[in-house]
């Protein structure tokens, strides 16, 4: 019984250490095979000091990349 306690206490231990601060995600970006840009970019609106899963700068990211809605462009110089 207690090595179930003892494992089960590590997890969230273990979910801390994998979680990095907005600078070390974008010095990083070679772990998600990203641009700094590309990571600086998905992370613009985070908090400094704010930790962040792999999980989920991964999904920034790929929102960032990849938005659900397209902007309209428009030709300024057409005549319509």
């Amino acid at each position: 019984m207690s090595v179930r306690n003892k494992t089960a206490a590590a997890v969230p231990v273990q979910d801390d250490l994998n979680k990095r601060t907005k600078q070390e995600w974008i010095e990083s970006a070679a772990v998600l095979k990203r641009e700094r840009f590309e990571i600086a970019g998905a992370l613009f609106n985070c908090g400094e000091h704010e930790l962040l899963s792999r999980q989920e700068v991964q999904a920034r990211v790929d929102a960032y990349l990849h938005p659900a809605h397209k902007e309209e462009q428009v030709n300024v110089d057409s005549a319509e």
